[in-house]
């Protein structure tokens, strides 16, 4: 008999992906339920999907997978005592999480005249997407400092600067760090306000981890206070009905689309779907659909060390304005709605534009340093595809 498969219907290529295993079932992440459950054989989620013994526990689910990084979302135990198979995508959105970031510093830098290639970056969790950012900043030729105590206690320490440190030295405080509350090194609100007393005045905050790590309460009253400068927030602590008034105090608000380009998404699925075939001993998916074409850049006559230069360049590849004010019209009708704002939340994030990763894009024709087409990780004229 053919395998029962049910996926968010929200994930691209996931029906095209599983069909050719078995019989699909699309239904929207936040509407499954154990009914939609109960005869399957794999379920394949995302984030706003909570997967665990309430979901299951009449399930003939054996396979679970989940096209994220994050896995906060996910009862591993309870998969474990049950002997179900569990696979997601660590890595797959770590490039399009590092771009979000750029385009972000590049769009305030053009916003107050401020170059960000000028200030120094302290990452707060270097796995995944941390190490990647560290390295394209430093590209940039920023001064980067980094925090990861994991990482500190099992490679060289030196490397590594303690929280405290991070945050009285850097300029921006990028939080990359997974959620977790238990374990050595728990970062439920990792950063509250005795974190945030300790920066420089004036600093930058990009959140992107997931909504817990920080105290988003301290986050938006240190922004009021102008202790901090300029808070960009793409996830929030009662996902997904993100509280108003932190919504209207960040400089740049987005729905938890950092990691949404499709580069990023097809990678994804492309790797729970190599697990599926491993686990069932199946034949191999072939060649994947999604794959996008080289697109051009356009030559912007501007001097490099103009802080709007490099702003002109990235936001031909992702405008993270239009994400912003796409966003902030979503919410302002339903903000004193909370399950109107759920629907709205969940509805931005389904009807996500399609967004080209960095690296889909070609240099040739712009007179660009080699560190700057690196940093962006742009194609070059002679770049194989």
């Amino acid at each position: 008999m053919p395998l029962k498969i049910v996926v968010d219907s929200h994930i691209p290529f996931a029906v095209d992906v599983f069909s050719r295993f078995g019989d699909v079932l699309a239904s929207p992440g936040h509407e499954i339920g154990p009914k939609t459950v109960r005869d399957a054989d794999i379920l394949i989620v995302r984030s706003v999907t909570i997967v665990d013994r309430s979901l299951l526990k009449h399930s003939s689910v054996s396979f679970v997978g989940s096209a994220t990084a994050g896995i906060d979302h996910i009862d591993t135990e309870y998969l474990s005592e049950r002997g179900v198979e569990f696979a997601y995508a660590p890595g797959a959105n770590a490039e399009s999480v590092v771009e979000y970031v750029i385009a972000a510093l590049s769009t305030l830098s053009a916003e107050r005249g401020e170059d960000f290639r000028k200030k120094t970056i302290g990452i707060v969790g270097c796995g995944n997407v941390g190490s990647r950012l560290a390295d394209r900043c430093a590209l940039f030729g920023m001064r980067v400092l980094q925090n990861d105590p994991p990482r500190a206690l099992a490679e060289d320490r030196h490397s590594f600067s303690d929280l405290e440190l991070l945050l009285s030295e850097s300029d921006i405080v990028s939080v990359h760090t997974p959620l977790s509350e238990t374990g050595p090194h728990p970062t439920k609100h990792l950063i509250s306000a005795r974190e945030l007393y300790l920066l420089k005045k004036g600093a930058w905050v990009v959140h992107t981890a997931r909504g817990g790590v920080c105290v988003e309460k301290d986050l938006v009253d240190a922004r009021k206070r102008e202790v901090v400068s300029a808070l960009v927030l793409d996830v929030w602590e009662n996902e997904p009905t993100p509280d108003p008034y932190s919504v209207s105090n960040a400089d740049i608000a987005t729905g938890h689309i950092a990691g949404y380009s499709r580069d990023a998404k097809r990678k994804g699925i492309e790797m729970v779907a190599q697990k599926v075939v491993s686990h069932f001993g199946l034949p191999e998916a072939g060649s994947f659909p999604g794959a996008s074409a080289i697109e051009s850049l356009q030559p912007i006559e501007l001097s490099l060390s103009d802080p709007v230069f490099v702003d002109a360049l990235v936001s031909q590849m992702m405008n993270i304005r239009s994400d912003d004010e796409r966003f902030r019209d979503a919410m302002k009708d339903v903000m004193k709605d909370a399950g109107r704002r759920g629907v709205a939340f969940h509805s931005y994030r389904a009807n996500y534009p399609p967004r080209r990763g960095f690296s889909r894009f070609d240099s040739q024709g712009l007179d660009l340093p080699a560190n700057l087409i690196a940093a962006l990780s742009l194609r070059s004229s002679d770049s194989s595809d």
